[in-house]
Parts: C-alpha cells; structure tokens; sequence
C-alpha cells in the first residue's frame, strides 16, 4: 500500500516551480488505460492554471485526442524525493510537436523513491502463470514490476478466458539484474486489450501470505530497491 504525505500549498508550488525550471520528466498514467510503460515527458512550463508537458515517448501507442478530459496520475523525482500527483488533461496536441496540457495539481504528494519506484525490464524477461486447473502453465513477457506487483503482456486468446479479475494465481520469473527465480502469489488486478487486439495486458498485485512466500517478497523488494539506487547513481534524478 502507498503511503504518501501532502505538501503543503507553498511547498507543493516551490516543487511545481523548481519542475518547470529543471524541466522535470513526467510519467502519465491516464486512468482510463494501462500504459506499460506510461507516457513520458518533460514539464516545458507552467502558469496559475496549466502545466504544459513536451511528450518523449509512449505516444505513438495512443491517439492523444482520446485522452482529453481523462483524469491522470503523475510522477516525478525532483532532488531524490518521488512526487505524486492527479490532475486532469486538459488539451492534447498530436501535431509533430506532441504536448499535453495539464490542469494545476489541487495537492502533491512526496513518497519514498526505493519504496515505490517501478522498473521495466531492459530486455525479455518471460513470466511463467500457473493457473489453478488450468492443463498448464501460460507464459507472458514482464511489462513493469515495483515492489507490490508487475505487470505483464500476452497473447488475448491464451491469458482472456484463464486469467480472470480477482483470482490468486502463482508467478514464476527472474530479473536480469538478480539471478534468482522468485515463485510468488499473485491476484489479478487488471487486463486491458492492447491497441492490435491480438495481445492483452495483465495488471498482478503480490498476494505473499506464507512466512516462505514473504521472504520471497523480501528478497525480491531488495533486489528491487539495489538496482533503483545503482541507476539513481549513474543518471542522477532521472526517472
């Protein structure tokens, strides 16, 4: 579960101020869809009612147009610390500059960056799915993971009728970066239809109940929180 502090009014403009002057990159997760990754951008500038984001990447997977008016969640990291935001996207320009305009956050909120960071993975990494009577396992390709899930990609006509919304499945995968095979509880959270309609993406929260299954958890968190300092250590504080 997320734990986060509000900033107060001043602050939160102090963290908006030093943003647009840093030309912060942004991570857009539009509520209405499951971006893996999320939109990408840098916060090009700012007044009493607009933030105006510079899109980098993620766009050409969306036409922008259909996000206007769609709540979005937002992350930075400013100095170290991760900031959290929701806001509305106000205009979308699909033009060849793609910009997003953003209403003015009403709260920011700053959390701990090597508790909640998600990585995605740099190359393949094959995610083993035992379903529960299933005749055998299905296999889909990690998307994302934090510390309290991952998400993943398959093909529609495997993952669709088997992986159903609110059941407990069991997770088999290893990370590039940590040679070790973590076998986790899982509960569907998520599947959304990807743009080509052929593939579908799976949204799994870790479901760790046992004491071994906990350690599993524990030892995968570790694994997690190295490798988000030792890439904060090479870029600095970008997200």
């Amino acid at each position: 579960m997320l734990v986060a502090l509000d900033l107060t009014a001043r602050q939160a403009a102090r963290v908006l101020t030093q943003a647009v002057r840093t030309h912060a990159r942004l991570e857009i997760d539009p509520r209405s869809l499951f971006l893996d990754p999320p939109l990408g951008g840098t916060l090009e500038s700012s007044d009493a009612a607009h933030l105006v984001v510079a899109l980098t990447d993620g766009h050409e997977r969306i036409a922008l147009a259909t996000l206007v008016g769609a709540m979005c969640d937002v992350r930075t990291i400013l100095s170290g610390q991760l900031y959290l935001f929701s806001t509305a996207i106000l205009e979308a320009n699909d033009g060849a500059a793609k910009r997003l305009r953003l209403a003015i956050p009403q709260s920011i909120q700053v959390a701990n960056r090597r508790q909640f960071a998600r990585r995605s993975p740099t190359e393949p990494v094959p995610v083993r799915l035992t379903v529960s009577g299933a005749a055998q396992p299905l296999v889909g390709q990690l998307t994302n993971i934090s510390r309290n899930g991952l998400g993943c990609r398959g093909g529609r006509q495997e993952l669709d009728d088997v992986l159903l919304i609110g059941n407990e499945i069991h997770t088999e995968f290893v990370l590039p970066w940590a040679p070790q095979v973590y076998a986790l509880p899982a509960t569907v959270c998520t599947k959304t239809v990807c743009h080509d309609r052929s593939n579908l993406l799976v949204g799994l929260e870790f479901a760790a109940q046992t004491p071994a299954t906990r350690a599993t958890l524990e030892l995968l968190r570790a694994a997690l929180d190295s490798e988000t300092r030792r890439l904060t250590e090479m870029d600095g504080d970008v997200l």
